[in-house]
């Protein structure tokens, strides 16, 4: 039997207070709210009691509960640091920032030694899309706990959103040194090292932190990317099935008791492949279709409805019966996820499908063929220069037409633009109508926009969905990279594996656009004048 924990008198308010912290600092959390509990009911109007009480059931997960006991503690003293500081943890779990931020502030009002709630302060401006304000209040806590490994990491993360990676890293090395165990930090330092393209070593950093802990969906993600990267598609494909564990991933589990699909054959079988990601993620997997259809089950394709227009005409001639994501699913026997479907065929960067595998619907190929006939005039050059702006990467992704602008006073080529969304409105901004006709407001659907690929003689590209569909029906395309590419894109070459007519202009150093725009100038200068240059 468990020995009886002694308790102190009735009325020793500060010995139970000490005793309930003894047991709440070995994690005791449920006798320790047991402790601070009592000690409110001795004296109800003592604050530490209250912020005892809060702490301990904040740490039991009865966080109504902790936040009801923690607005009483600052009712009655709010000038406790730690009162402040819980507060604005909990605001924080329910998105309630800008308020998390006042109770962080008022902490360290309260106690300006303490590096806990300036941390919490820098935090929040990440949370906030601020990284830039993160840095002085984190700075301000290393300097007050520089032996505090904590402190150095949440500086880490910050530097990391501001795109400062090298920065970056030696701080959160840093951390690693003060606590090798620190998994967010081995984590953390994994993405900065690729940041950089330094694939193997960040690699290493991903395996240092599952070493710490083996389950760590998110790292095992991205080991995957870098993995991919690497060319190491075995090992990227099978850390990718990871995802559907990572909190806040754009793909979430269906929940479908109909067994994945693994390539294997189903003659008689009724096999759904379904879309789970963005639409050039869908565009790009719709290649592995024939060789589904091999296996001998009925296809059934889920798409989101946005794709129907291109996929459906498509996909009929494959017997495959095509719906739209959110309508109701007949009957089926096995179920697989499009991204998943280059494990089920063991893919390598020599075996992937071959494209062109798209073509656009005979009804939207006669009327752009009628709006961009085969006239004999310049060269038609199509511009992309935004991705879709929630994108998590597309601060490094988008261009931004003004960084083509330079180009577009080339003689001897036609500039058109497919850019759609928000980003669209930069032809007004920049003055560059008279310049860049827009297709985008002609588009009714992605059955348009394969049409009027087909009439182009080059799109010109940063990642999104419109260059996965051009090089799908075989558009010829130069795609502008940023220095750390999606993991689809091998590093060191010009070219790629899933479209041969996609040529690929890479960033020299992150964050600079010159060398891959420099490039693409030369190559417009020998669409527009193929005879002249041939001739010198």
């Amino acid at each position: 039997m468990e020995n009886p924990v002694p308790i102190p008198p009735a009325r020793d308010v500060a010995a139970l207070i000490a005793m309930a912290d003894g047991f709440a600092a070995t994690g005791d959390r449920a006798r320790a709210f047991g402790l601070f509990d009592r000690a409110t009911t001795l004296a109800p109007d003592y604050a530490p009691a209250w912020t005892g009480a809060g702490l301990a059931l904040a740490a039991l997960g009865r966080v109504g509960e902790a936040f009801a006991a923690l607005c009483r503690a600052r009712f009655l003293d709010p000038r406790l640091a730690a009162t402040r500081n819980a507060l604005g943890n909990i605001l924080v779990t329910r998105g309630l920032l800008a308020e998390a931020a006042g109770e962080f502030a008022a902490a360290t009002e309260a106690t300006p030694g303490w590096w806990m709630p300036w941390v919490n302060l820098g935090l929040v401006a990440q949370h906030q899309g601020r990284p830039a304000a993160a840095l002085a209040p984190l700075d301000h806590a290393t300097a007050l706990a520089p032996a505090e490994p904590e402190t150095w990491h949440c500086l880490g993360t910050a530097l990391q959103l501001l795109g400062r990676d090298a920065e970056a890293e030696a701080v959160l090395r840093r951390a690693i040194a003060l606590d090798p165990r620190h998994l967010l930090a081995h984590a953390n330092l994994g993405r900065a090292l690729r940041a950089q393209n330094r694939l193997d070593e960040a690699a290493a950093a991903y395996a240092a932190a599952l070493a710490i802990r083996p389950d760590h969906a998110e790292t095992h993600w991205n080991l995957a990317v870098a993995n991919f990267l690497r060319g190491d598609w075995a090992a990227g494909w099978d850390g990718a099935e990871w995802r559907w564990r990572v909190p806040n991933f754009p793909a979430r589990p269906r929940g479908f008791a109909q067994k994945l699909w693994q390539g294997e054959a189903a003659p008689g079988k009724t096999l759904l492949l379904h879309a789970e990601q963005g639409f050039g993620d869908t565009i790009m997997m719709l290649r592995y279709l024939p060789l589904a259809a091999a296996s001998g089950a009925r296809l059934l394709l889920e798409v989101p409805a946005e794709l129907l227009p291109v996929v459906v005409p498509w996909a009929a001639g494959l017997g495959a019966a095509v719906i739209a994501a959110g309508t109701p699913l007949p009957p089926f026997d096995l179920q697989c996820p499009l991204l998943s479907l280059p494990r089920a065929f063991a893919t390598t960067p020599d075996t992937v499908p071959a494209a062109p595998y798209l073509r656009p619907a005979p009804a939207p190929a006669s009327r752009w063929a009628a709006r961009l006939p085969a006239d004999g005039g310049p060269p038609r050059v199509v511009l992309v220069w935004a991705g879709r702006p929630t994108h998590a990467n597309d601060t490094n992704r988008s261009i931004g037409l003004a960084g083509l602008a330079p180009l577009l006073a080339m003689p001897g080529l036609r500039f058109l633009s497919l850019q759609a969304g928000p980003r669209a409105a930069d032809i007004a901004a920049l003055g560059l109508g008279p310049q860049v006709e827009d297709l985008a407001p002609a588009l009714a659907d992605f059955g348009d926009t394969a049409a009027a690929l087909a009439r182009l003689d080059l799109l010109v590209s940063v990642d999104t969905a419109v260059l996965h569909l051009a090089g799908a029906i075989g558009t010829r395309c130069r795609a502008l990279l940023p220095f750390a590419p999606d993991w689809r894109w091998l590093p060191g070459r010009e070219d790629t594996p899933w479209y041969p007519t996609v040529r690929l202009l890479r960033q020299a150093r992150p964050g600079d656009w010159s060398a891959p725009v420099a490039a693409l100038a030369a190559e417009l200068a020998d669409l527009a004048f193929p005879a002249a240059l041939a001739a010198e």
